[in-house]
């Protein structure tokens, strides 16, 4: 007969390991990571690393981490398509009149996994549209 664990065994176990992946901090090295997961998994959080989060540390002055959140907000009909709610969040940045404190800039924006926004919440009619120019050849 197998040997049985106690529930407490268990239920500790459970708990440690919940507290490991709770705890681990998910980085991303491009914010668009961040969105697809979001788009995929309903909601992402994750420092953001890399290229980007240099340039928006050096725009901020600030060098401490940078949190991406992202939640579906609806969902379109075409897959893997959404509307995100997209928030940024950096503590210490130097504030004009002194000293520092966090900054949080959010916005939504609609956003396919294949980077593309989807294709019904694109009015065309009101996308500018190149003026055609028709070249004729001489003799014809």
């Amino acid at each position: 007969m197998p040997k049985q664990i106690p529930f407490q065994r268990l239920l500790a176990a459970g708990l440690f390991a919940t507290i490991v992946c709770i705890s681990a901090t998910a980085k991303a090295d491009q914010a668009k990571e961040i969105l697809f997961a979001a788009i995929k998994q309903g909601q992402a959080s994750a420092e953001l690393t890399g290229e980007q989060a240099d340039a928006w540390k050096k725009k901020t002055g600030s060098s401490e981490p940078i949190r991406v959140v992202a939640k579906v907000l609806s969902r379109f009909k075409q897959p893997e398509c959404a509307r995100l709610g997209v928030t940024m969040t950096q503590a210490k940045v130097p504030k004009k009149e002194g000293g520092t404190g966090p900054l949080e800039v959010g916005w939504g924006m609609n956003l396919c996994t294949d980077g593309m926004p989807p294709a019904e919440s694109v009015d065309w009619s009101k996308a500018p549209q190149p003026e055609v120019k028709i070249n004729k050849v001489p003799g014809q």
